[in-house]
């Protein structure tokens, strides 16, 4: 047997170190937008996920417990902070969605994510009133 030189033993370090983090879920957006999360760490992904498709940056996972069965990502364009839950399930989803209509709040929703924005600037009447009418912040995400 030939013994193996320790310059040989640093591409084995470094894909075993590679294998680590992405088990662990430190590696993000492995996941597409519109898989349905099991797990925090999966809910993680898909928010990466949707963040990343729409420039979203300072992604922040921190905070993530949002009700049973959802999560709760943040994000930001520029001076825009952005919210992206991320739903376990059917009730979950629906439980979300009518507590996003229930706030008036713009957001928008697709297979088992929904981003929206805190309460911030000119009320609901006076956006639709305007003349034009602003760009929706939520563009980027649509």
């Amino acid at each position: 047997m030939r013994p193996i030189a320790l310059s040989s033993r640093k591409p084995l370090a470094l894909c075993a170190t590679a294998l680590l983090v992405a088990a662990c879920g430190l590696v993000h957006g492995r996941l597409p937008a519109d898989t349905l999360a099991a797990n925090e760490a999966q809910a993680e992904d898909v928010a990466y996920s949707v963040a990343s498709n729409a420039n979203c940056g300072n992604f922040d996972s921190e905070q993530t417990y949002a009700f049973d069965g959802a999560w709760q990502f943040e994000c930001n364009i520029g001076d825009v902070f952005y919210r992206i839950y991320v739903y376990g399930g059917d009730q979950a989803r629906s439980q979300g969605l009518s507590q996003l209509q229930a706030d008036g709040r713009p957001y928008v929703a697709k297979a088992y994510y929904a981003v929206t924005v805190p309460r911030a600037g000119i009320g609901k009447d006076a956006a639709m009133t305007a003349t034009p009418p602003p760009t929706s912040i939520m563009d980027p995400f649509r």
